[in-house]
This record gives structure tokens, C-alpha cells and sequence, in this order.
């Protein structure tokens, strides 16, 4: 029998994202630009979030989401023993304790009664993965959440805001997923996505941080929560630099300010716009998905392995 090869998650590129990204590059703007502040307004469109902030990772917006949190050397964060690397890496990366829970039998998703049980008064993050764009059962997550109100010592503003452990999920392998008529993006409280090479969207590199609006939010400097969270995040993508490029092209706004010796992990408008006509040619792709899926399902139907839902 005569082995065929099948690569490993080519990318779906076409003319559009070839003629996106030549249009960055020709514009002038290579890095973050026009083309980011788009694609960031279309995916909170998309997610139904107040605002979207675009970095070059997954793991980056991650991390600012906990940083935003204001996670410390005596907290905990759970994340489930089921995951990439990631998950895992970003709770050193802010020096925090690092709690896994295993999974269900037969299912990828965190034990939730295990989980339960982990939840103590140093738990400040829950990091639950939506595993293969099956979004876990944020029911139960935030019912265990609800039930453990009473053990969370808030340390800020943003933590007072919940009162609660707040829910930041990994969402990298999930744009585009949704669960009972909600998108992912706006079910936890954070949620970070990848565009990397291999995700049903991609940017080549990329990723991105969405959050839920809190209701009479205060943040530190009393400033509206959408408007300080994306700032803040634009804060510690570009070195604490209080404007970006396309800021300082203003009319006599070249001088900028050092707000903290933060991180460099922004998007850059070539990436962006790879990612605007992959949104563009978006429903296509999913939908030749599901028909690749509904194939691989009729063709095991008969077999013993167990399909995830």
C-alpha cells in the first residue's frame, strides 16, 4: 500500500492575506498601525467584547491578563494537568504558585469537583482550557467560584471589582467557538486567543486578549474598566510607552512618557493584516471545517474511539 504524507495543519492562505499583508508593507505602517486597531475593533466585534487588545501571543496576553489582575508571590492559580506548556509557564512568568488539577475520566476537561476542592484563600485565577474549540462548562466553573466567594482576599481595585477568583481562560485553540449562544470571548472574564501558524485563524504569529465589561468597575485611577484595561495593555505591550506609533503621528504629539519598565509584545499591521482577510474568508473556513469533521465522524462511527463533543 503506497503511504500518502499529510502535513501537520498547513495554513489556509490565499490571495487576500498575500494582497493584506503587501498593503502593510507598502503603506509604510510595518508595525502596530491602522490594520491592528481594525482587526482588534473587528474581533471584539466578533466576540461581542467592548474591546479586543492584539500582541504576538497567546502566551503574552496570558501573562498582561494576570498582570492586569495584579497576581503575586503568595497567590495560587489553578490550571488544568491537560494542557499546553503555556497554561502552565505564564504562572512563573508573574511568580505566583502553581496549582494543576487532573482531568475527568474519559474527558480532557478538569475534574470539577477536584477542582472544587483545590479553590483556597490564596486562590486569586481559575485558567481553565477550551481544549480543541470545546469550550469547558463555564457553568460550573463559576458556580465553584460563586461557592468560594467567601474565601477570596481581594488585593486591588481590579480583584475587588469580582470579588471573587477571577476566570482567565486559554482559550488558544477556540476562536470562533461558542456554547450556548455565547462566543468565546466573552464567557470568562479574560480570555486569550492564538493566531499562531497552526490555529483556524492565523496571523503567522499573534494573539489576543478579550475580557468582560464589570458593571460599575472601578479601576486604580478611577478611569471607565474598558478604557483602563486596554490601556493598560497597550501599556505593557510597548514598554510602558503611553503612545504607540500611530498616536505620536498626531498633530505635535511626538513626546511620550515611560509609565513602567514593562514588556514589548505587540502586533505588527503585516501580521494584522493577514489576520483581517483571514477573518474575511472566516465563515468559509469553519464551514469546510465541520464538513472535514462530519466526514472523520461517519468514517468512526463504527469504530471504539470516543469522539469529543
Amino acid at each position: 500500500m503506497k503511504l500518502r504524507n499529510i502535513p501537520f495543519s498547513p495554513p489556509d492562505m490565499s490571495e487576500k492575506e498575500a494582497k493584506m499583508a503587501a498593503e502593510a508593507i507598502l503603506s509604510g505602517w510595518l508595525t502596530t498601525g491602522p490594520k491592528t486597531k481594525e482587526f482588534e475593533r473587528k474581533i471584539a466585534e466578533y466576540c461581542h467584547t467592548q474591546k479586543a487588545v492584539c500582541l504576538n501571543s497567546a502566551t503574552a496576553a496570558m501573562e498582561i491578563a494576570l498582570r492586569l489582575i495584579g497576581v503575586g508571590p503568595e497567590d495560587e492559580i489553578i490550571v488544568p494537568a491537560y494542557t499546553y506548556t503555556a497554561t502552565a509557564s505564564v504562572t512563573q512568568h508573574v511568580g505566583c504558585k502553581l496549582v494543576m488539577v487532573d482531568s475527568q475520566e474519559n474527558s480532557v476537561e478538569m475534574d470539577y469537583d477536584k477542582l472544587a476542592s483545590a479553590v483556597t484563600e490564596h486562590t486569586k485565577v481559575i485558567m481553565p482550557v477550551d481544549l480543541g474549540g470545546i469550550i469547558v462548562d463555564y457553568d460550573k466553573v463559576f458556580a465553584i467560584v460563586g461557592a468560594k466567594k467567601h474565601l477570596f482576599r481581594p488585593s486591588n481595585k481590579i480583584q475587588e471589582a469580582f470579588g471573587r477568583v477571577i476566570v482567565v481562560a486559554d482559550a488558544a485553540h477556540a476562536f470562533g467557538a461558542r456554547r450556548h449562544g455565547k462566543m468565546c470571548g466573552e464567557i470568562a472574564d479574560f480570555t486569550s486567543f492564538s493566531f499562531h501558524a497552526v490555529k483556524n485563524l492565523t496571523t503567522a504569529e499573534g494573539g489576543a486578549l478579550t475580557w468582560r465589561t464589570v458593571p460599575g468597575g472601578v479601576c486604580e485611577d478611577g478611569q471607565e474598566w474598558d478604557e483602563y484595561l486596554y490601556k493598560m495593555c497597550q501599556l505593557y505591550s510597548l514598554h510602558g510607552q503611553n503612545k504607540d506609533a500611530l498616536a505620536k503621528t498626531k498633530l505635535g504629539a511626538w513626546e511620550y512618557d515611560i509609565i513602567g519598565p514593562w514588556y514589548k509584545c505587540n502586533m505588527t499591521d503585516i501580521m494584522a493584516g493577514i489576520g483581517l482577510a483571514q477573518l474575511e474568508r472566516y465563515r468559509g473556513m469553519l464551514e469546510r471545517r465541520q464538513e472535514i469533521v462530519r466526514r472523520y465522524d461517519h468514517g468512526l462511527k463504527e469504530s471504539e474511539v470516543a469522539l469529543l463533543r
